[in-house]
């Protein structure tokens, strides 16, 4: 229903009638609703009109309402007689399908639907291209985008609102950027043919940019430029460094073949005008070109030499060569003297001065060349320099010859080459002018006069002086005293070279004695001065020495003693600081020299061989193998500042390369595969270990380095792949690959349980479980569980929709084959077993193997389940009610199940448990199907098998083993009424008959009627399978009174023919004891027993007491093959003991005080197949009890024997 804000008005139109009244009967008019205007699809804010009339008449009359989507929504009570509703302000809301009513008359017809859809303003989305910023010059793009795009016409803004660019049809408006183009875009849609507006845009900002400029640098060199240089450019583009290509432009014409960032250019050829600009696919795309740079060059200036003094010049005079270059502050300069290649110190100054000496004779010129550039100026002329030395002077000793002694006079004169015309001569004495001495000789008087003389000479012309002469020293001694002195001092160190000096004053005019304590002898004697010893250890001692005058028979006094001590020098030791070999391609050996006694060498020798090949302050040197490879050798020595100088050389050691090795890769566990989750060791082996270190890789994939082991700690499927390793020495040389071990990682094995098809046996049967893991044999270890009821410790396993708790069994471990084997089966043995296998450290263990249930039923049990239907099989939504039966008292006996729920309990949790040991469910399901067995105080008996069926067709079979002779009845029911229906019976897979009436019965079951049956209906369905148990048949109380009759016929005529035995025996048998005993006949054995050999076995009877009437039954009991290997075995030699229940039978009337019958019975035992015994302490006995009758004369009572003889039973034999 509409609000009176839904409709603004709602108006009566009045109609004419569009046809004339025919005066025939009017056919049922139509109601038709229009939209005004004519269309479907509104948007928010239109506005629409509702028009509804009456197809082929007028309005006048009817009223009108109106609906949507089924309601009426105006008028809200009632009806109208306004044919038309305007709606404004449309929302979403409204949207929806619309159908209008008239009436009259108490008639109403009603429109055909019409939808009406109202949408949300579009919003426009803005967008640029390129994106902001732009380029001056460049077209930008604006693409207002409204859906659906035909139906808009679009408007355009910047900045503000006010400011509207031309609108235009197309969704796009392009700009050719200006720098005022900058700024905020947004754009608006409005519909072509309704007054409707789309919203705004999102605002986009457009920044403009001018495009960056070029700029053309002078890299190298500066101006001015020179012919043959190279001058460098280079096209800057200021923020931008991606330019694809530059172009470049000589006096404004294209350069085609440089489109590079710098370009060279060689002069004088391409003296112009240069330009450029970038060029780039991206944006921008071409920047401003650069303004032009000039390029032109200059000739090269001449260099001009001058010469200060000039003319020829003296040694000893002061020469300024000075070269001039305009500019002068751009040049480096060079001189030549002679040639061109004999070049004098270069200079950055343009003077060059000498001071003159005799060598600087010769031709001089200059050249300039420039500063960071390969340009030289032009070569000077050439100007000579002629060189003169100056005259020398020389102090000459006219007499005496020195040593000069007190009083006596020197005469000196002063001699000067080349020159005669000296006007006067200088004398100095110690440097100090000697005034008065003007002439060329002088005499000197000792020893007032003593000390060192020179002189020179002067004159007016050049040269204006000579050269002043070598002093000359004159002085007085007295005879001097040897001095001696040891060079070095001593201790010495052999090898060394000692050097003696004997030091006398004025030694040229002495001969040198030397003396030792050693030899008591003069060492040869010498003319110089000093004695040279290469020390060993002989030299040790002292020294002293004597100087004799060469020309007058004086010494001079001797030189005291100096004791020379000589050691050995230290010995170098060489050893490898690393690796400790062996040394493969690729090592870098660090060896060390070291020096006992002293640490402080300067330098260290090393030799290769014989021959040196370094040296170097460090103690280490480091050698790099292959290149020194073969047998290397090496030996150093040290030299030091200070004394002993050197080492004696080291002994050598042998550097032998040796081949890189192949790593071996060893995997732990040592399998071809292992599971998912197992842990993977690898071990990578190199010998000898040391130095390497590791990389791990699969296939050629990196994985690690460092270590020789790789653990993978829980492998997975992507852990599979090839593996190997190599090892890389410190050089980063690397060895071999090693051997490649391919791994293999299957996922997580599930244990699998084997055990027989037939999951049912008898007490004392065999069964042996198997377990193993699927394609992998090695290393397992197998645990075995077994279900239990709930208690902390157990072992919680889910398999698919099971979950249960389990126990390990307690001899439980066995190894490889993983074989667990249970006999003699016990009723204790009932439950569900599961396996899983474990190896490896730490454990590893497989899934739990499947459940494999074992049910173990008693021969003659205490207990059993009693199902109260008696049958094995029911169907769902019946009841099930089970207990334990117990003969005598069910005390302490409850029920045990386990089923599709998945565990042991007492009942199932949504059972009602009853009184004792009863459980019952009213609607059984299909999961609780499963095995039922009594238990009390842990000793489980008779497990029942139980199936819920949710099919149609059971069979019903008997809960419990059937006895062998007795009938056997199996039925085939129906779910429904008639519950009997036509049935195929089946054992063991195999058509046994087909019932009409759904019942098959077998009059006396035997071994060989054990197995599993099924049912089936071709129409109804099949039964699940019931397992359907036999066992041991037993003596019945009418086989006894026949048994009893038929040995009677035969003692009687067996009296015939041995009386005189009989009287014997029955006066042996009234003095017989109560615990007397009869001893079978020896030589009785059945023709047809399947044994050559039958034990006998002795039989107690009763007591007997007065005189009474006695029957014999001799009973064979004849053992089967399987109970001799039993007692083979078990080493049991005791007897089987039969109880039998036998009824008396009527004696003959025979003389005497009483009657004895003899009976012989051979009851053959029937082989029990898996369902024999377990073996017991106790003897296995079979009761028989005696019941005395009466005889017919009414004396005392008669007594039976019976004795029994245990045989075997042959194959279909019924009869024992």
């Amino acid at each position: 229903m509409w609000s009176p804000r839904d409709i603004s008005l709602c108006l009566c139109v009045p109609v004419l009638s569009l046809y004339s009244y025919s005066g025939h009967a009017e056919e049922t008019p139509k109601a038709v609703l229009v939209l005004d205007p004519d269309q479907t699809q509104f948007y928010s804010g239109e506005t629409v009109t509702l028009r509804c009339s009456i197809e082929g008449q007028d309005t006048s009359g009817w009223k009108f309402l109106w609906r949507r989507d089924g309601h009426v929504v105006h008028p809200p009570q009632g009806w109208t007689v306004y044919n038309e509703c305007t709606i404004h302000s449309l929302d979403e809301s409204y949207s929806g399908d619309y159908t209008c009513t008239g009436l009259k008359d108490g008639k109403d017809v009603q429109s055909e639907t019409v939808k009406l859809r109202i949408s949300a303003l579009p919003t426009a989305t803005l967008t640029v291209e390129p994106q902001s910023p732009v380029f001056t010059g460049e077209t930008v793009t604006l693409k207002c985008v409204i859906e659906p795009e035909r139906v808009w016409r679009y408007k355009w803004y910047k900045d503000r609102n006010n400011n509207l660019l031309p609108q235009s049809s197309t969704s796009t408006h392009t700009i050719t950027v200006t720098k005022s183009d900058g700024g905020y875009y947004w754009c608006q849609g409005e519909m072509r043919d309704r007054p409707v507006s789309s919203q705004m845009s999102g605002r986009v900002y457009l920044t403009v940019k001018a495009p960056p400029e070029a700029m053309v640098t002078v890299v190298s060199p500066h101006s001015p430029y020179y012919p043959g240089e190279t001058v460098t450019l280079r096209c800057d583009i200021a923020e931008y460094t991606d330019w694809d290509q530059y172009d470049w432009y000589k006096d404004n014409n294209l350069i085609s073949d440089q489109n590079r960032k710098t370009i060279i250019i060689s002069l004088p050829d391409h003296d112009v005008q240069y330009t450029c600009e970038g060029r780039s696919e991206g944006r921008p795309k071409n920047p401003q070109r650069s303004d032009p740079v000039s390029i032109f060059h200059t000739a090269l200036p001449t260099a001009t030499l001058t010469v200060e003094p000039q003319g020829p010049v003296f040694t000893g005079e002061t020469v300024t060569l000075k070269c001039v270059i305009e500019p002068e502050r751009v040049w480096k300069y060079k001189w030549y003297k002679d040639r061109n290649s004999n070049l004098l110190p270069q200079s950055d100054t343009s003077t060059h001065t000498i001071t003159v000496a005799k060598s600087d004779k010769g031709p001089y010129w200059c050249q300039g060349e420039m500063k960071g550039r390969p340009v030289s100026s032009q070569m000077s002329g050439r100007v000579y320099l002629m060189v003169k030395a100056l005259p020398e002077a020389t102090v000459a000793v006219v007499s005496p010859h020195s040593p000069y002694y007190p009083g006596e006079t020197v005469t000196l004169r002063c001699d000067i080459a080349g020159y005669t015309d000296w006007d006067q001569y200088d004398w100095y004495k110690d440097n100090k002018f000697v005034s008065g001495q003007t002439k060329k000789t002088i005499i000197s008087s000792l020893p007032d006069h003593a000390g060192q003389y020179t002189c020179e000479g002067r004159r007016g012309g050049r040269p204006e002086k000579s050269q002043r002469s070598a002093p000359v020293s004159i002085f007085h001694t007295a005879l001097p005293t040897a001095t001696l002195t040891v060079e070095p001092q001593s201790p010495v160190f052999t090898g060394e070279t000692v050097t003696l000096n004997c030091v006398i004053e004025h030694e040229r005019v002495w001969k040198y004695k030397w003396y030792t304590d050693k030899r008591q002898d003069l060492l040869p004697q010498s003319d110089t001065s000093t004695h040279t010893i290469i020390a060993d250890q002989s030299h040790k001692g002292q020294y002293w020495c004597q100087g004799e005058r060469i020309d007058r028979p004086t010494s001079s006094q001797p030189s005291r003693k100096i004791t020379l001590d000589v050691k050995a020098k230290p010995t170098a030791t060489l050893s490898v600081v690393s690796p400790q070999g062996p040394y493969y391609p690729g090592d870098e050996v660090t060896l060390r020299c070291d020096i006992a006694e002293y640490t402080d060498w300067d330098w260290y020798y090393w030799y290769r061989g014989s021959y040196y090949i370094l040296s170097q302050r460090s103690q280490t040197t480091t050698i790099f193998l292959p290149v020194h490879v073969g047998q290397f050798q090496c030996t150093c020595e040290g030299e030091r500042g200070s004394r002993p100088t050197t080492s004696q050389r080291s002994a050598p050691i042998s550097i032998t390369l040796t081949a890189m090795p192949v790593p071996t890769l060893t995997v732990e566990p040592a399998l071809s595969s292992v599971f998912a989750g197992e842990t993977v060791t690898l071990t990578c082996v190199i010998q000898p270990s040391g130095g390497w270190t590791y990389e791990w890789y699969k296939g050629w994939m990196f994985l690690a380095s460092e270590t020789n082991t790789y653990t993978i700690s829980r492998a997975t499927v992507s852990d599979q792949g090839e593996y190997k390793c190599l090892g890389v020495r410190k050089t980063n040389r690397k060895s071999y690959y090693s051997n490649i071990v391919q791994l293999t990682v299957r996922a997580r094995p599930q244990a699998v349980l084997r055990g027989p098809p037939q999951t049912w046996l008898t007490e004392g049967g065999s069964v042996t479980l198997s377990c193993e893991v699927e394609g992998s044999t090695t290393g397992w270890i197998f645990h075995w569980y077994k279900t239990a009821p709930y208690s902390s410790g157990l072992v919680y396993v889910k398999h698919d929709d099971r979950s249960y708790y389990v126990e390990l069994v307690s001899d439980s471990i066995s190894g490889a084959g993983g074989s667990y084997t249970l006999s003699p089966a016990a009723l204790r043995h009932t439950g569900v077993y599961v396996c899983r296998a474990e190896r490896g450290e730490p454990a590893y263990h497989t899934e739990f193997s499947q459940p494999q249930p074992l049910w173990v039923s008693g021969v003659s049990p205490p207990a059993s389940v009693i199902i109260h239907s008696n049958w094995t099989q029911i169907f769902t939504d019946e009841s099930l009610s089970l207990s334990c039966g117990v003969q005598g008292n069910s005390t302490g006996w409850r029920l045990r199940w386990f089923t599709g729920r998945g565990g042991e309990s007492k009942c199932p949790t949504d059972w009602r448990s009853e009184t004792g040991s009863t459980c019952t469910i009213r609607l059984a399901s299909s999961s609780d199907s499963g095995v039922y067995w009594c238990l009390e105080s842990g000793e489980q008996r008779n497990p029942v098998n139980i199936t819920v069926h949710t099919g149609n067709v059971i069979l019903e079979s008997p809960a419990h083993p059937v006895t062998g002779g007795d009938p056997l009845t199996l039925r085939c029911r129906y779910r429904y009424k008639p519950s009997h229906i036509s049935a195929d019976f089946y054992k063991d897979g195999t058509l046994l008959q087909t019932s009409t009436t759904g019942e098959m019965t077998i009059p006396a079951v035997s071994e060989s009627h054990e197995g599993v049956y099924r049912c089936r209906n071709p129409e109804k369905g099949e039964s699940p399978e019931s397992w359907v148990t036999v066992r041991g048949r037993k003596v019945s109380d009418s086989e006894s009174s026949n048994l009893v009759v038929a040995v009677g016929v035969v003692v009687g005529l067996l009296i015939a023919f041995a009386l005189v035995i009989l009287l014997v025996l029955l006066y042996r048998s009234r003095k017989v004891n109560d615990s007397g005993s009869v001893t079978p006949n020896p030589g009785q054995q059945q023709s047809n027993s399947p044994s050559s050999t039958s034990q006998q076995r002795q039989v107690v009877g009763g007591a007997v007491a007065g005189s009474s009437d006695v029957v014999y039954a001799e009973i064979e009991l004849k053992e089967t093959d399987a109970e001799r290997k039993k007692k083979a075995k078990t080493g049991s030699t005791k007897s089987d003991t039969l109880y039998s229940i036998l009824k008396p039978v009527k004696k003959p009337d025979l003389a005497g005080p009483s009657d004895v019958t003899y009976a012989d019975v051979q009851i053959k035992m029937k082989p029990q197949g898996n369902r024999a015994k377990p073996t017991s302490s106790e003897e296995d006995c079979v009761y028989s009890s005696v019941q005395p009758g009466c005889s017919s004369d009414g004396g005392s009572s008669d007594v039976t024997y019976a004795q029994v003889r245990k045989g075997a039973k042959k194959p279909g034999n019924k009869n024992a």
